[in-house]
């Protein structure tokens, strides 16, 4: 369905409908079909028993130590397992080690390959997923799944015009899930929160009830609700996804975010930690540390801090990429901050065009002193008129800092506007002290991207 930068998903499903039966024509008639079993059996798609499946493909395995196939499916489910449960340090190397073993064994099985760009994503190895997907829709270019990996690494390098232009492909390929959850990503990129809500309600729709993907666009419509300002109808879809999936920790996180929005820290400490007991998680972590610095428990918020540290140094020991997270994280609490400022020219140089590369540059610059050369970065972060609370919360500091005054007071007028104190109770106290005149120290709590 074709779309513009800002509006993606317009127009009547109809239309949809009618343009995908006529692409998928057209390149079916010109390209290969997939095999039987990769063209009916999805890499998205969920196994309803994963214990079960894990089980089975291990005694596959141990009947036919050398085979592929069963090295294929046992990574796709630990990759599921990872989504479901939130610890990937606990699946995700041994599914990498899985495809690296089917790959070498059969360096041309597209499903495989497939597993391999989405593990790649996984990784924030986001240069290595795009090649990889741009092969494999040269080879399929009717198939759906792998314009969805290639979106995710775009969208992660900064290439915004090309990431539009193949989603508008993967709405006529495909309508569903996959890509309605990506189009909601791209409108709210682009500052379109109203059609960002739209078309993450269909990409929920799509799927049926209970579904680990349709959790997950859930939690995802429950965060833009309330970005948005409407705690009510975001702690509604939260408190909704548990009467489908009991016990699924990120909703549970999402009510603790609703609790902390609304001023309720002790309610947000309750909320998070039933969340934590389920799955710990650097999000709930986060969360923990604004909560307990609410409360004025210094003493837990440090701990909670302590732990979203190990939750990244974790992941860079599995092989994950997590440079712009760690220096963010750093340069929001004053901690390690000539690290902070490496790792984030690292990323600003790797993706230039990234809005929150910038973003992270700018703020570790001007944790650095270095407030007016972090002015060029903050405007690149707002290049897209994404109108992010948080950001013009970071471009009030920085340009505060830099003697620009009255831009100062106009992006933190824009940040309360906008309600920062949606993501950080404590960002909208300090924006209301600059413009009270007041000093007011420009640490943000909460870091999640």
């Amino acid at each position: 369905m074709p779309v513009s930068r800002s509006a993606l998903l317009s127009g009547a499903l109809i239309v949809v409908a009618i343009v995908a039966a006529v692409l998928v024509w057209r390149s079916r008639a010109i390209t290969p079909d997939l095999a039987r079993d990769q063209d009916q059996v999805s890499p998205s798609a969920e196994y309803a028993d994963a214990e079960a499946a894990i089980e089975y493909y291990r005694a596959w395995l141990r009947r036919e130590p050398d085979a592929v196939e069963p090295r294929v499916r046992l990574a796709q489910v630990l990759m599921q397992q990872a989504r479901t449960d939130g610890r990937e340090a606990d699946y995700i190397p041994e599914a990498r080690q899985l495809l690296d073993e089917a790959l070498a064994r059969d360096s041309t099985h597209y499903y495989a390959r497939t597993l391999q760009a989405s593990l790649y994503n996984t990784l924030h190895r986001f240069e290595l997923a795009r090649d990889l997907s741009r092969q494999l829709i040269a080879e399929y270019p009717a198939h759906a799944y792998t314009h969805g990996t290639l979106i995710d690494a775009l969208v992660e390098l900064g290439e915004y015009d090309e990431a539009v232009r193949v989603s508008d492909r993967l709405q006529a390929l495909k309508p569903g899930l996959p890509a309605y959850s990506r189009a909601s990503y791209l409108r709210e990129i682009h500052g379109d929160t109203p059609g960002a809500i739209a078309a993450m309600r269909l990409a929920a729709d799509a799927e049926p009830y209970g579904q680990l993907g349709r959790a997950w666009a859930l939690v995802h419509l429950g965060g833009l609700y309330l970005g948005n300002a409407q705690p009510d109808t975001a702690a509604f879809v939260f408190e909704g996804i548990l009467q489908e999936r009991p016990n699924f920790a990120p909703a549970l996180v999402g009510l603790g975010h609703v609790a902390l929005a609304r001023g309720d820290a002790a309610e947000a400490v309750r909320r998070l930690g039933e969340a934590r007991v389920i799955a710990p998680s650097e999000a709930a972590d986060e969360l923990l540390v604004e909560a307990y610095t609410m409360l004025g428990d210094d003493a837990r918020a440090r701990a909670a801090a302590e732990r979203v540290l190990e939750s990244l140094h974790a992941a860079r020991e599995m092989g994950e990429i997590v440079d712009m997270e760690e220096a963010d994280f750093l340069a929001d609490h004053g901690m390690n901050l000539d690290r902070a400022l490496a790792m984030a020219r690292v990323q600003v140089e790797r993706r230039p065009a990234h809005l929150h590369a910038n973003e992270t540059y700018a703020w570790t610059l001007f944790k650095n002193g270095r407030a007016q050369e972090a002015i060029p970065y903050i405007q690149r972060a707002m290049a897209l008129g994404t109108g992010d609370a948080m950001v013009d919360y970071r471009a009030a500091q920085i340009y505060r800092a830099a003697g620009r005054t009255a831009e100062a007071e106009r992006f933190a007028r824009l940040a309360l506007e906008r309600h920062v104190g949606i993501e950080s109770p404590t960002a909208a106290v300090h924006a209301r002290e600059m413009l009270a005149g007041t000093s007011g120290s420009p640490i943000r709590a909460t870091s999640a991207r």
